[in-house]
């Protein structure tokens, strides 16, 4: 349980502040998940049972458009990840979770969640900030697809996730920032 609970406290200090016993109740509903490079840890068609803190390792979001894959999000350590859409309504998502390393990740499964807001208003508050932070994440990448150039959205990316950068396969953060590899490469050294 003391892990359990280190990645409440994590959450919440990326949340919402919680009292102790909200805590052991966020804690006690943590399910460990080890994922193998490679590994989906969610299909597209299967149902978004649960959001997760990635407490090892990086995956993303991705979903497929004819031949190509097109890579939504990426997270890393300490880091929630949660497929929005297919999550709220407990429907088939269009996303794919991959895993880009070996992960160890801690989800929270959606029923023992929704009945912990019932009767926990804390438990509900991280629920609402979970979900804003997640929308004002999504409002942004789409206003920077609108208003930032190729090279000021890898900025951007390079300076709020440098570890990103270092560790995510080159083909898919082109494909995070809306580019092509090749443009990606043409701003890593320096020729746009």
């Amino acid at each position: 349980m003391d892990e359990r609970r280190a990645i409440a406290v994590k959450i919440s200090r990326h949340t919402v502040s919680l009292s102790e016993e909200s805590l052991e109740q966020l804690a006690g509903m943590l399910i460990p998940r080890k994922l193998t490079k490679g590994e989906l840890f969610l299909k597209e068609g299967e149902v978004a049972r649960s959001m997760g803190l990635v407490a090892e390792g990086m995956i993303r979001q991705f979903y497929r458009k004819k031949k190509y894959e097109i890579t939504e999000h990426i997270t890393y350590e300490d880091h929630l990840f949660v497929c929005l859409e297919s999550f709220i309504r407990q429907e088939p998502a269009y996303l794919c979770v991959e895993a880009l390393e070996p992960c160890l990740i801690y989800e929270i499964p959606y029923i023992p969640l929704h009945e912990a807001m019932d009767r926990n208003p804390e438990i509900l508050r991280l629920y609402c900030a979970v979900l804003e932070s997640s929308l004002l994440i999504s409002q942004r990448k789409a206003d920077a697809r609108c208003r930032q150039s190729a090279v000021e959205r890898y900025r951007q990316l390079e300076c709020e996730h440098p570890q990103i950068i270092k560790r995510a396969p080159q083909i898919y953060i082109a494909s995070l920032l809306g580019m092509t590899p090749e443009t990606l490469s043409r701003i890593r050294a320096g020729r746009i």
